[in-house]
């Protein structure tokens, strides 16, 4: 089984996982062979990535960090809401009870999933990473992909340090919400590739003061979210925004959103970037640990991330494409890869495993749908 973006997925393929409705139905079972039509509404309902099956790595188990089916039911709740929110500039009652309603139940969604998979492997403590499709360039669509990343980040780091509902309600929905102030934001600002004017830069900065004012106004969201949405950017030596606190000032889940944004900003495309390796993104994160990051939870963080997860589709440096197959726990940035293309990449009628830990010269240098495509 792999798991390809939805954009590369053709007709003819057969579905590595059954796919089911927010109800509960079963809308395409496992094995199903795709159509066009078929394909065309699960791009309509949200889905961006599928699980194809792949008799080449059919006994590959994939992990999600989230489950497809609430991947797609949180985009079908927070796109509505943040694009009213975008549109309408001067938000009024109803804009924000819709926030509330669409936050609260895509909280409980998340919630719910990461808490089950915590039941099912109670030994498992790491934190499986989140990547985006590549075409997700719209600026609602970065939006609501960075919250749902950040948010699943915080909310397992919540789980596995042992936070009780209502620390893991407000430390989630200050992470899905953290950014919700850039729907205030010009987005050909938000969208320009070259360098800011200090002007420029300055109304970028305003998103915080921005969404603090949506969140604390938004019926059943706790304050201390929206104490988050203001505080994400403060930095710990006292170069951040907009109050240039120093730690002592800035609250703990803030300072865990902001370094979980700054990872998920790094390991996701822009449109004038592709994706940064995950352990570079680490080691980034890493450098910066006691000045702008705490110490602490930098080290835990990194630690504890699956960079790169059973199940990732990546390209080598030689050229070859694969999907990582066995993780090295002594080593995280050297998993097993089984090889599915030559270096021109050309399919292998035979796949080839390799243990990139005995391969030095031989690194990773794209991941996810970068990785698929040219």
């Amino acid at each position: 089984m792999r798991l390809l973006p939805i954009s590369m997925v053709q007709p003819g393929m057969r579905l590595g996982k059954s796919i089911v409705s927010e109800e509960g139905q079963t809308m395409l079972s496992y094995h199903s062979e795709l159509s066009q039509p078929d394909i065309r509404k699960l791009k309509l309902m949200g889905y961006q990535q599928l699980h194809i099956d792949d008799p080449r790595t059919d006994d590959i188990q994939i992990a999600d960090a989230l489950s497809e089916d609430t991947s797609s039911a949180v985009r079908h709740h927070l796109m509505p809401a943040f694009q009213r929110l975008q549109q309408s500039g001067d938000w009024n009652s109803g804009d924000m009870r819709s926030l509330s309603q669409s936050a609260l139940i895509s909280m409980k969604l998340i919630l719910d999933d990461l808490q089950e998979q915590r039941k099912l492997s109670p030994e498992d403590d790491t934190i499986r990473l989140m990547y985006t499709n590549k075409n997700s360039l719209s600026i609602l669509e970065q939006l609501w992909q960075n919250a749902l990343n950040v948010c699943v980040y915080a909310t397992r780091i919540g789980i596995l340090d042992g936070y009780g509902q209502d620390d893991l309600y407000a430390f989630g929905l200050g992470a899905m919400l953290h950014d919700i102030g850039n729907t205030q934001v010009s987005p050909k600002l938000l969208l320009k590739t070259g360098p800011l004017t200090p002007l420029e830069y300055e109304e970028i900065q305003k998103h915080t003061e921005y969404g603090y004012k949506i969140v604390k106004d938004a019926p059943g969201i706790p304050l201390l979210s929206a104490h988050c949405t203001l505080q994400h950017h403060e930095k710990i030596n006292g170069s951040g925004y907009p109050a240039g606190l120093t730690q002592a000032g800035i609250h703990p889940y803030a300072q865990w959103i902001g370094l979980l944004d700054a990872y998920d900003a790094m390991t996701n495309p822009r449109p004038y970037r592709p994706a940064f390796p995950p352990e570079h993104a680490l080691e980034n994160l890493f450098t910066r640990a006691g000045t702008l990051y705490d110490r602490e939870k930098v080290d835990s963080f990194r630690s504890r991330a699956a960079i790169y997860p059973v199940g990732l589709s990546v390209r080598l440096s030689t050229g070859q494409i694969g999907i990582v197959s066995k993780r090295n726990l002594g080593l995280k940035h050297r998993p097993v890869v089984r090889i599915l293309t030559n270096e021109q990449g050309q399919d292998l009628m035979k796949s080839v495993e390799m243990d990139l830990s005995t391969h030095p010269h031989i690194r990773i240098y794209r991941i996810g749908e970068d990785a698929l495509v040219h």
